[in-house]
């Protein structure tokens, strides 16, 4: 790590950093352990003129497997982590959505627990899930090359808000009781993971549906439909993003004819196709 707080990986391989194994070659990938180094990155970005793609742990984001230009930044070091004071949560926005539920669990703190399910990193979840907005007080972004606080709605409505970091106030409780709610939770897996490949319809659950149309354990090449999850695609190793695709559409398809049920896509494609 540099001096500034980055860490600069030149032609990084993307599919190194994503759960779906992934991704061509990107120009750069980027860590940013503090603030000022996110803001750091991000000027020196628009300078050069790179396009930049602030990423989370990408549970809702699939690459390509061709190059992908400009720069990935991601968050870590002290944008990684939470802490808790009293009944309030602050949490930077690279900490992972299990750890932050975790957290509140062990200190007896209610209002995560529907978020158990939720497999992403915090930035990218407050920005999506309406759950957040009763709990959020605060949010830290980065507007004009300066870190500012504002409130959530208005963050969510600007398009490509960077998120540093949030704080919330949740409800003092028992580790018993958060952990008894937040087990339930993880059990009925509603609403559906955030790693989810399907849109949750108005009625029925994602899962049932899949299991339904007698979709566990399919294969295609080095990918598959896991049996515990088969709202997850999973890459076996050496799949491509190709072969992921095509075993998605296949799903929604088979969805279609036994059930009657178009299930729309909930993750975004980003990079170039190989």
């Amino acid at each position: 790590m540099t001096d500034d707080g980055l860490v600069v990986r030149p032609a990084e391989p993307v599919s190194s950093h994503t759960p779906w194994r992934t991704g061509g070659i990107v120009d750069a990938h980027v860590i940013a352990h503090t603030e000022a180094a996110a803001v750091l990155a991000l000027k020196e970005c628009r300078k050069a003129q790179w396009a930049c793609m602030v990423l989370g742990a990408s549970t809702r984001t699939v690459f390509y497997d061709g190059p992908v230009s400009g720069v990935i930044l991601r968050l870590g070091g002290e944008l990684a982590r939470a802490r808790v004071d009293g009944t309030t949560v602050v949490a930077g926005a690279g900490c992972p959505v299990p750890v932050l539920v975790a957290l509140a669990e062990q200190h007896g703190l209610s209002g995560l627990e529907g978020m158990a399910c939720t497999a992403g990193s915090v930035g990218a979840a407050v920005l999506l899930d309406d759950a957040w907005e009763p709990l959020v007080t605060v949010v830290r972004t980065i507007r004009r090359d300066k870190v500012v606080e504002e409130a959530l709605v208005p963050v969510r409505r600007r398009k490509k808000a960077v998120v540093l970091g949030v704080r919330m106030v949740l409800t003092q409780d028992t580790p018993t009781g958060v952990a008894a709610r937040t087990q339930d939770r993880w059990k009925a897996q509603r609403p559906a993971p955030a790693c989810s490949w399907f849109q949750a319809p108005r009625r029925g659950d994602v899962r049932d549906i899949l299991q339904s149309a007698a979709l566990p354990l399919v294969r295609l090449r080095r990918t598959a439909i896991p049996d515990a999850a088969p709202e997850c695609m999973v890459n076996l190793g050496g799949g491509s993003a190709s072969d992921l695709a095509l075993l998605h559409k296949s799903a929604q398809d088979r969805v279609k004819k036994v059930r009657a049920i178009d299930l729309g896509r909930a993750i975004s494609w980003a990079g170039t196709k190989g």
